[in-house]
């Protein structure tokens, strides 16, 4: 069933999560008065999670084609072994019969390879839970020359609760067309895995699973554990977490650690070009009154944009720097406008809210 949110001029164009307007012509004939429409959500891919080592979810534009533009949500959840994806399609159209041609060319992209390519019917879906296949890859797809730039999808993945494997999510903002700025937030909670992700200016929130294990995806994790994290105990990776946005972007990250006894090595850095006097800062900032021991870098005391620490370090013969890995990076700080909900923005009269992006924290029980 398709839906519509606000009507809208030729300049002006609203959606839940991003937005798409005409830049200037009328590429599709539809001229003025465009609305945003959107589909209901549907699964695009289940399978037995215990399969997949790796699971990567959404896509920059690549051969004008296979970009998202949207929020992408993962929950790890209780009572499934089934990992679940769900995809929703939004277009800016004049009316609903144009809003249907647009999603018939939007289909989901679900196969085992890592670089994206046409589908034919030599590609199986299936394969990504085939024995031999450890890695399945989801995109959306456009099913024509070049995608137009009104068109995306949301992503929405559960996951079993103690999945260990590698999650990468991948979006970008859709700021081509209108004047109302769409940022594509990226949210996990209960990540008991390694974590890449890569966005724009949307926001970030991670909420790590108390119980995640030090070496996720390694079996002998208690056993290195238990021999104080000794190198050659049988796992020689951390876990990794690692959120970084485009050149010049600017994004609010939060990671939750879930856990204050674990060992963990962070580094948050602000790297855009800002004045370290003045009154337009970015913070970068590890909440430390939680955990046992906290030694901030002293290297960047003085720095309010970085901030490094090694917390809960179990001392020889484990090698310092080799905690629960967390890296985080803003590109830069900057007020960044976006529409938060476009339910309820006056098209007449509005303008879009204004935040401060860039801001990056580590804590406990925050989210």
């Amino acid at each position: 069933m398709i839906k519509r949110l606000l009507s809208s001029s030729l300049l002006t164009c609203v959606a839940l999560t991003l937005t798409a307007c005409p830049s200037g012509g009328t590429d599709d004939g539809i001229g003025a008065g465009r609305e945003l429409y959107f589909d209901e959500w549907e699964q695009v891919l289940v399978g037995p999670a215990e399969v997949l080592e790796s699971l990567n979810v959404g896509d920059r534009l690549t051969m004008d084609n296979y970009a998202n533009r949207g929020t992408i949500e993962v929950n790890f959840v209780e009572g499934t072994d089934q990992v679940t994806v769900e995809m929703q399609r939004f277009t800016v159209a004049k009316d609903a019969g144009k809003a249907e041609e647009a999603f018939g060319r939007m289909h989901p992209w679900t196969y085992d390879l890592s670089s994206p390519e046409q589908p034919s019917p030599d590609l199986d879906p299936d394969l990504c839970f085939a024995e031999e296949i450890t890695g399945c890859y989801v995109r959306a797809y456009y099913d024509g020359q070049i995608q137009p730039a009104r068109d995306g999808v949301n992503f929405r993945v559960t996951l079993p609760v103690g999945w260990e494997g590698q999650l990468d999510l991948t979006t970008e903002d859709n700021l081509e067309e209108g004047n109302y700025p769409a940022r594509s937030d990226v949210r996990v909670i209960g990540l008991a895995g390694n974590l890449k992700i890569d966005l724009d200016s949307g926001n970030v929130d991670i909420k790590i699973d108390p119980n995640a294990q030090h070496y996720a995806g390694c079996g002998n994790n208690d056993k290195c554990e238990d021999e104080d994290h000794v190198p050659g105990c049988g796992c020689s990776e951390p876990t990794n977490i690692a959120i970084e946005n485009a050149n010049s972007q600017s994004s609010n990250i939060t990671v939750d650690v879930g856990d204050p006894d674990k060992w963990y090595t962070i580094q948050l850095e602000n790297t855009g070009e800002f004045s370290q006097g003045g009154d337009f800062i970015c913070t970068a900032s590890i909440d430390c009154a939680p955990f046992a021991d906290c030694l901030i870098n002293p290297d960047f005391a003085d720095l309010e944009n970085k901030e490094w620490a090694d917390i809960n370090y179990p001392g020889e013969p484990a090698i310092a720097g080799a905690g629960f890995r967390i890296v985080a990076k803003s590109q830069n700080c900057a007020n960044v406008d976006y529409v938060d909900d476009p339910e309820n923005y006056d098209l007449e009269n509005g303008m879009p809210s204004l935040e401060q992006r860039g801001n990056l924290e580590v804590c406990v029980n925050c989210l």
